[in-house]
């Protein structure tokens, strides 16, 4: 038999027997909108879960410190040279220069103080490398940098310290004596150094801190945190050999033990999206060849019928497999259908990041999935229906 004409034959016997096939044929299209909003929005869903870790834990944050241990009156500089060799190591995706009082100051708004507190001089780069987020407001930007504007951004907990929790933007703060307009509040994980800051455009700093120093440190961000270590030790090497004489006090801090607990939390997600695919995979396959099973068992006297008029055992066998195949295909497709217009809408309704890659290798690795459960599915009840005597299979119970 020619293959269009088994193709042909097996799209009929597939109609005839529809009631049966209906059930596993709308299973396995549920199935493959699960796949695919599972490994679409489980990927966006990851990455987003990732990103939060990272920031949260600081994970691939590192701190470029100076501190030579053997002349104490060093206290470490850097310079934008430095900065610009750092972004250009693999992996790095910011580097924020910073500057800091020597010594902690006073703020003060109206009869309200704050003790204890810490100018820290940024860049619009810095707000990419620490985990609080912008509350209220806006952030330091270029523009302020450029033109040395008198602006500050400061903690929720310094609002209430200065404010007594009433909105603090537009108003003016004196910082060590000197006036500061409130222009952005950060919210966010609390971090002790983040909160007794108040932050001033960088190109403040020699005018009002009175330093004469360039940079006291880096902020280095890594792309992911399984880079971190790889990156930290090729910023300290860029950077002992930028500052030899200095070299032993030169460090990059990193947050190990915070690293590995978020890979750890990576890792139970992803274990859990790829066991809910292999449980989505496995009852569309054991679905399936029961009901191919149980197809042979209804049609025994179909079976013997076309061995009695000499079909083949090999004819036999690729037949049920064609059925089983047109089955799983033909409901993957529509499932792919399905699936896609669920994770759009999901992706509007829910604003999560989607990767237009991840949702068509999502589509074509189901299409492969649905076509290895075809075949997986048919080939065993393919060859039980081989196997039948034409005696046996033809015998009215």
């Amino acid at each position: 038999m020619k293959l269009e004409d088994m193709i042909d034959v097996s799209l009929l016997m597939v109609r005839r027997n529809w009631p049966r096939y209906k059930t596993v044929f709308i299973a396995i299209a549920i199935g493959t909108v699960g796949f695919i909003i599972v490994r679409t929005l489980g990927a966006a869903v990851d990455k987003r879960v990732t990103g939060n870790l990272e920031l949260m834990g600081e994970v691939t944050i590192l701190s470029a410190q100076f501190e030579d241990r053997r002349e104490k009156w060093h206290h470490g500089e850097y310079y934008l040279d430095d900065a610009a060799r750092l972004r250009k190591l693999p992996h790095v995706v910011g580097v924020a220069p910073i500057r800091n009082t020597d010594r902690r100051g006073e703020a003060s708004q109206g009869n309200k103080k704050a003790e204890a507190i810490q100018v820290t001089c940024v860049d619009q780069h810095y707000w990419d490398t620490i985990s609080p987020y912008l509350e209220a407001g806006r952030l330091i930007d270029a523009n302020d940098v450029a033109r040395q504007a008198k602006v500050c951004v400061i903690s929720t907990q310094m609002v209430e310290e200065l404010f007594g929790g009433a909105t603090p933007l537009g108003k003016e703060v004196s910082v060590i004596g000197y006036p500061y307009e409130v222009i952005g509040t950060l919210g966010g994980p609390d971090n002790p150094e983040i909160s007794r800051s108040i932050f001033v455009p960088l190109s403040l700093a020699i005018h009002h801190l009175g330093q004469i120093r360039q940079y006291t440190r880096f902020n280095i961000r890594v792309d992911v945190p399984e880079n971190t270590t790889t990156v930290r030790k090729q910023a300290e090497a860029v950077l002992r050999s930028a500052h030899p004489r200095y070299a032993d006090g030169i460090f990059v801090r990193a947050y190990d033990s915070r690293l590995d607990r978020v890979k750890f939390v990576r890792l139970v997600v992803r274990i859990f999206i790829y066991l809910a695919l292999i449980v989505i995979f496995v009852l569309g396959k054991i679905g399936l060849t029961n009901v191919m099973l149980g197809a042979i068992q209804e049609r025994r006297r179909e079976i013997g019928l076309r061995k009695a008029v000499g079909a083949t055992d090999r004819e036999i066998r690729f037949q049920f497999v064609l059925e089983s195949l047109i089955v799983s295909v033909g409901s993957g497709l529509v499932g792919a259908a399905v699936g896609m217009i669920m994770v759009l809408l999901l992706h509007t309704i829910l604003q999560i990041e989607l990767s237009g890659s991840v949702l068509v290798n999502s589509i074509l690795m189901d299409l492969l999935f649905t076509i290895a459960i075809g075949v997986a599915a048919g080939l065993y009840p393919s060859a039980e229906a081989s196997r039948m005597d034409v005696v046996n299979a033809m015998r009215i119970d």
